[in-house]
């Protein structure tokens, strides 16, 4: 009966040893994916790792994350594309006729920049455009994040580490990786370049320049 026992037991401490973590099932998914773009994938190693849950109405939300930095590279363009304008528009202004005279270079000029002006004005529109039917296709997904309800959807790991270049030097890198709930596959990921993008003050800047056309849009959510 005591080796019994004591099989049953050894049994079980096999069992609970082969149980992997989630930090552990995480990793397995991660790891292989993020050395596929590395220089020197042999020289990958994690420096910090993070698992956290996703809930449904908080910004880890892989859906919400996807929705601004779409809404953010838009608007990065709207930014540049007005700045064009704008700049454009002043240099316009020097050679325009002030005085009831204008040469041929002055008008010349003028012209020109008139033309980069309109341009860059289409351009800004057109990104406008794309801003607000970014948030008309997202309508109900922002709805649901300010609904309240408080649903776990995922998980995502945030991580940073170290590599190397081609040229040998070390390098740290970062990412961010949305894992479904059971912890079998990849949602999305965040590139260390597109950090810059997860920016809120963007979101408050948009938010109050296009107030009106926003209002409209979600006109029929109640509060």
């Amino acid at each position: 009966m005591r080796n019994v026992l004591f099989s049953v037991i050894g049994l079980a401490l096999l069992a609970s040893c082969s149980v992997k973590t989630n930090e552990e099932k995480a990793r397995e998914l991660i790891v292989p994916d993020v050395k596929e773009h590395l220089i020197k994938p042999e020289k990958f190693d994690i420096a910090e790792f993070r698992l956290d849950s996703c809930f449904s109405d908080q910004p880890q939300n892989p859906d919400i994350i996807k929705f601004a930095l779409n809404l953010n590279k838009i608007y990065s363009e709207y930014k540049e594309y007005t700045e064009e304008a704008e700049r454009a528009e002043s240099y316009m202004a020097i050679y325009e006729d002030s005085y009831g005279y204008q040469s041929a270079h002055e008008k010349l000029r003028e012209n020109k920049y008139r033309t980069e002006m309109e341009k860059a004005q289409r351009k800004a529109s057109a990104a406008k455009d794309k801003i607000l039917q970014l948030y008309k296709d997202n309508k109900q997904l922002l709805v649901d994040a300010n609904s309240g309800k408080h649903e776990f959807i995922g998980w995502v790991a945030t991580f940073s580490f170290r590599t190397e270049t081609a040229g040998g030097h070390d390098t740290m890198g970062g990412a961010m990786y949305f894992l479904d709930k059971d912890l079998t596959k990849i949602i999305h990921h965040v590139s260390e370049d597109d950090f810059k993008y997860l920016d809120d003050s963007n979101i408050e800047d948009i938010k109050y320049e296009f107030e009106e056309d926003l209002r409209e849009i979600f006109k029929d959510v109640r509060p």
